[in-house]
C-alpha cells in the first residue's frame, strides 16, 4: 500500500464545523478569549480553526514562521503539554511574539495523526494571568481525544480510499496471475467484510457504552415477542430511569456517565444467574433490558430488588463517590403482544413509579391503582380551583451583603384535610397531567400580581416572581393574559418576574420564543431557573431575552466540599456577568456558601438561611418590619 501523506489530507468542512462548536464551548467554559486548533506545515504554523463567541485575535488561515519559539511550535517539538501562566513574568517566554497580540498565559497540547505524525495543536490563551486549573486541563485533554479520534477516522477513510484505488489498479494489472488475483481479492473481501460487520454494529449500538441503541431494541424486542408467542412463554421489559442522570453527565461529562452506565451493567452482570438479558440504552440517561427466564414473573421482581441494590452502591467518578438515583418500570408480554406498546408500558409504569416513590412497579400494578389515585386527585383539585382553597406561599430573594429584601417567589401550597399538605412541584405536575394547569397557572399568576401591586405601595423595587410552566409558556394568548392581569391591577411590568427552566423550553422553541419576547417587551424580567442543570443552558441565553438566571440549588449544596461546583458556579456567574445578566443563587443554607457568593459578586441569594417559604400574612410582616427598619435589615433565621 501505498504511503499516505497525513500532512496533504483536508479537513472536511463538517468536521471544522464541529471543531469550531468544540472551541465556542471550551473558550466559554474556561472563560478565555482565545480556543485555538492549530497546524502545523513544513515552515509555517496555521490557525486551523477558532473560536468565534469571544473577540479573539486569531482569525482562520493566519500563519507564522516556525523558529521564533512560539508556544505552540514548543508543544509540537517536546511532544508534551506546555503550561505559561504569565509570558510577561517568565525569561523564557517574555519575548514571544503572542504577548504584541495581548495573549500572555497559555495552556497547550500536542495533536497527532494515528501514524504520530504531528498535525498540530490544541490551546487556549488568556490576555491575563492564568494558571490554568486542573479541571480546565483535563478538560482540554479530553477534547484532544476526541480531536485525535476524528483524526484517526479521516485518516483511516484515506487509508481505505488508497486501498480501493490500489485494488482496481491490481484488478487491471494483473490479469494475468489469476491466483494471486483471487487471494488479493478474497483478502480485500475480508476487509470489506469486517468493514462492514463494523459499520453494522455501529448502526445498532450505542458507541459509549455497546449497549442496543433505540433502534436496535425495537428490532430485537419484536423478535422476541413473536419467538415468545410461537413458544408460548413470556418476556419482561425493564425500564430503568436515573432521575440524576442528566446532572451527572452535565456535571462529570459524557463519557463519564457512559463508564458509569458500563459499570452497572457489569455488577448488575455479576450479581444476577440464570437470567438471559439484553441491555439496551433508547435515551442517554435510561436503560432499558429485555429479560427472558424459566419463571419470569418471580426472577424478575429479584432482578428489580437487585437493580435496587447495585443503584445503592458507590460508583467513583474523578475520585468522588456518588449514586444513581434509580426508579423501575416492568411491562411484560402479559401486558401486551405488541413491542411499541410494551416499550410505552414499560416506560409508563416507571414514570408512575417515580410519581408514587416506590422504586420500582409493574405495569398492571401501577395502572390500576395509580388511575384512580389520579382520577382522586384531578376532582380534589379542580374542587380546590373552584373554591379557593389553594394557597400562596412567599419565599424572599435577598442582597446577601445587606440582608435587605428585594423580592419573593410566590410557591403554590394546598393544603387538603385528607391528602394533606401539597407543594409547588407536585401541585403543577398533577395539574400538567389532568388538564388544569390553565385554572391553577391563572390563580398563581392573578393572586401573585395582586399581592404585588399591593406591596408595590409600600415597598419599592420590590419584584414578585412565580413559576411558568411548560404548557403555559406553549399558550400563545399567554403574554396577553399577563398584560390584562398587570393592567387590572395597575402593577408596573418590571415588578414581575417570571421563572421559566430548560424543560419549559424544549417542546416548541418557536413558540416559546415568540412568547418569551412578547412579555420582554412588556417589560416583565425573564429569568431561567435551575440554570446548569440541564445540556444547554448556555445556548438558551443567545436564544431568549433572559434577564436573570438561578443557579440551581444542587451546586451549592456540595460547595464547601467540592472544587469542581464552585469553579462551575464561578464560570456561571462569570458568563453571566458577561452577558449583563443577574445571577440569582438558590439554596443557601450556610453562612459559608453566602460568604462564597458574596465574593464571587452574585447579587441575590435565596435559600433558607434568609428564609423558608412563608404564608402571605406571615412574609408580609417581615417585610413591612424590614422597611420600617432604620438599617433596613433583618436577623437571620
Amino acid at each position: 500500500m501505498s504511503k499516505i501523506d497525513a500532512q496533504r489530507l483536508s479537513v472536511p468542512p463538517e468536521m471544522l464545523d464541529g471543531w469550531q462548536s468544540t472551541l465556542n464551548l471550551l473558550a466559554e467554559i474556561v472563560a478565555v478569549p482565545s480556543a485555538l486548533i492549530m497546524r502545523v506545515h513544513k515552515n509555517t504554523i496555521e490557525v486551523c480553526c477558532s473560536n468565534t463567541n469571544f473577540p479573539n485575535p486569531y482569525k482562520v488561515g493566519d500563519r507564522e514562521r516556525l523558529g521564533q519559539g512560539l508556544y505552540c511550535e514548543t508543544v509540537i517539538n517536546e511532544g508534551m503539554e506546555l503550561l505559561v501562566s504569565n509570558a510577561t513574568k517568565d525569561a523564557n517566554w517574555s519575548q514571544n511574539p503572542d504577548i504584541k497580540l495581548g495573549m500572555v498565559s497559555y495552556c497547550g497540547l500536542p495533536l497527532n495523526w494515528p501514524t504520530g505524525e504531528h498535525f498540530g495543536t490544541i490551546c487556549i490563551l488568556d490576555e491575563k494571568e492564568n494558571q490554568f486549573s486542573l479541571t480546565y486541563r483535563q478538560l482540554l485533554d479530553r477534547f484532544r481525544i476526541l480531536l485525535e479520534s476524528q483524526l484517526t477516522t479521516l485518516y483511516q477513510n484515506e487509508k481505505l480510499y488508497v486501498l480501493n484505488h490500489e485494488l482496481q489498479n491490481r484488478v487491471n494489472n494483473r490479469t494475468k496471475d489469476l491466483a494471486s488475483l483471487n487471494f488479493s481479492l478474497n483478502k480485500e473481501i475480508d476487509k470489506r467484510r469486517a468493514a462492514e460487520e463494523q459499520v453494522h454494529y455501529q448502526k445498532h449500538h450505542d458507541i459509549g457504552t455497546g449497549f442496543l441503541n433505540r433502534n436496535a431494541l425495537e428490532k430485537e424486542l419484536a423478535y422476541h415477542l413473536n419467538h415468545a408467542i410461537e413458544q408460548r412463554e413470556h418476556i419482561a421489559l425493564v425500564h430503568i430511569g436515573f432521575t440524576n442522570g442528566r446532572r451527572l453527565q452535565s456535571k462529570y461529562g459524557y463519557n463519564e456517565w457512559d463508564r458509569i452506565l458500563t459499570h452497572y451493567s457489569h455488577r448488575l452482570s455479576t450479581s444476577i444467574k440464570n437470567l438471559d438479558i439484553i441491555t439496551a440504552r433508547p435515551t442517554s440517561t435510561d436503560l432499558v433490558l429485555l429479560v427472558r427466564a424459566n419463571q419470569l414473573m418471580g426472577q424478575v421482581e429479584a432482578l428489580c430488588h437487585t437493580l435496587v441494590e447495585v443503584s445503592h452502591s458507590e460508583f467513583v467518578i474523578e475520585q468522588e463517590n456518588v449514586h444513581l438515583h434509580a426508579y423501575i418500570g416492568i411491562a411484560t408480554s402479559e401486558d401486551t403482544n405488541e413491542s411499541a406498546e410494551l416499550l410505552k408500558f414499560a416506560a409508563e409504569a416507571m414514570l408512575s413509579c417515580k410519581d408514587s416513590g416506590h422504586k420500582f412497579s409493574f405495569y398492571s400494578q401501577t395502572f390500576s391503582e395509580s388511575h384512580s389515585h389520579m382520577n382522586q386527585l384531578e376532582s380534589y383539585l379542580l374542587q380546590a380551583v373552584r373554591s379557593d382553597d389553594l394557597l400562596l406561599y412567599f419565599q424572599p430573594k435577598v442582597a446577601p451583603v445587606t440582608h435587605k429584601w428585594t423580592g419573593a417567589e410566590a410557591l403554590l401550597r394546598w393544603r387538603h384535610p385528607i391528602l394533606g399538605d401539597i407543594s409547588n412541584e407536585r401541585l403543577i405536575h398533577i395539574a400538567e397531567q389532568n388538564g388544569l394547569i390553565f385554572e391553577v397557572g391563572n390563580f398563581v399568576l392573578r393572586s401573585a400580581i395582586e399581592k404585588a401591586a399591593q406591596w408595590a405601595q409600600k415597598v419599592s423595587d420590590f419584584k414578585v416572581a412565580i413559576n411558568i410552566s411548560a404548557i403555559q409558556l406553549k399558550n400563545i394568548n399567554f403574554a396577553n393574559q399577563v398584560q390584562d392581569l398587570l393592567e387590572a391591577y395597575q402593577l408596573p411590568a418590571h415588578y414581575l418576574e417570571l421563572e421559566v427552566t430548560e424543560s419549559g423550553l424544549i417542546g416548541d422553541e418557536l413558540v416559546a420564543k415568540n412568547t418569551l419576547t412578547a412579555l420582554h417587551n412588556l417589560g416583565v424580567t425573564l429569568s431561567l431557573d435551575d440554570f446548569g442543570t440541564g445540556y444547554a443552558s448556555f445556548q438558551y441565553l443567545k436564544k431568549y431575552p433572559f434577564d436573570c438566571i438561578k443557579i440551581d440549588k444542587s451546586f451549592i449544596q456540595q460547595l464547601d466540599s467540592s472544587e469542581e461546583d464552585r469553579a462551575i458556579v464561578r464560570s456561571i456567574i462569570s458568563v453571566a456577568k458577561k452577558l449583563n445578566l443577574t445571577v440569582t443563587t438558590e439554596g443557601i443554607e450556610t453562612l459559608s456558601q453566602e460568604a462564597f457568593i458574596i465574593g464571587e459578586g452574585c447579587e441575590f441569594g435565596q435559600g433558607y438561611l434568609y428564609g423558608r417559604p412563608m404564608p402571605c400574612d406571615e412574609f408580609e410582616l417581615g417585610l413591612f418590619n424590614q422597611n420600617q427598619s432604620s438599617d433596613n435589615q433583618i436577623a437571620l433565621p
